[in-house]
């Protein structure tokens, strides 16, 4: 019998109680939102009570920030990676959207929850969470975008936005399933348009 994979917000210490707390936490995050999961909805859905989730945690508001964190870190790293496991841009730009879209297939509850609780979570997340963001290395890869010659260059705001900006919603899109997946199927669609963009 297969082993189920530990999911990367959970850590190799983390006791039982723990990781069904954190498991269910994501879940309703991604599925319900921050505002209509309670307490309760959590202990209910990880099968442990309310004391055993303040054994770890001070609420949900301690408990979201917490995932929120983890999950954005170690989404960050693994685009940072993407970025520097490559030379050129042509080999940056291509990395950085099939790890993307990688993360897509792998974990759609993490990216949903990060997108969907960012405006609530990101101005309380860790001075560390808040340097390590992914429209930096979106101005990276549009940095790292050789000048064409006698052609204008894009705004690199706009064209950093537009990059991480689209990779998003076709993240929502496929989750929701207004977009087919796999996600890696768009690899090569949205490398060739970001090319023609940017390169």
């Amino acid at each position: 019998m297969a082993t189920a994979r530990r999911p990367f917000y959970i850590a190799e210490g983390d006791p039982p109680a723990k990781r069904e707390i954190l498991r269910a936490a994501l879940k309703l995050f991604s599925e319900r939102g921050l505002a209509a999961t309670s307490i309760r909805d959590i202990a209910d859905e990880s099968g442990y009570t309310n004391p055993a989730l303040y054994k770890h945690f001070a609420g949900k508001e301690e408990l979201a920030l917490h995932l929120f964190d983890v999950c954005h870190r170690r989404v960050w790293a693994r685009c940072n990676a993407a970025l520097s496991s490559a030379p050129d841009f042509e080999g940056k730009l291509e990395a950085y959207i099939r790890e993307w879209l990688e993360l897509v297939e792998e974990h759609p509850d993490v990216l949903g929850f990060l997108a969907d609780s960012a405006r609530t979570l990101w101005p309380k997340a860790s001075p560390a969470v808040q340097r390590q963001t992914m429209i930096g290395l979106a101005r990276s890869l549009v940095d790292a975008a050789p000048a064409r010659s006698g052609a204008k260059r894009v705004n690199r705001e706009v064209a950093a936005a537009s990059l991480q900006g689209t990779l998003a919603e076709l993240a929502r899109m496929i989750h929701v399933g207004a977009v087919p997946g796999p996600a890696t199927r768009w690899t090569a669609d949205v490398v060739a348009f970001f090319r023609r963009l940017l390169g």
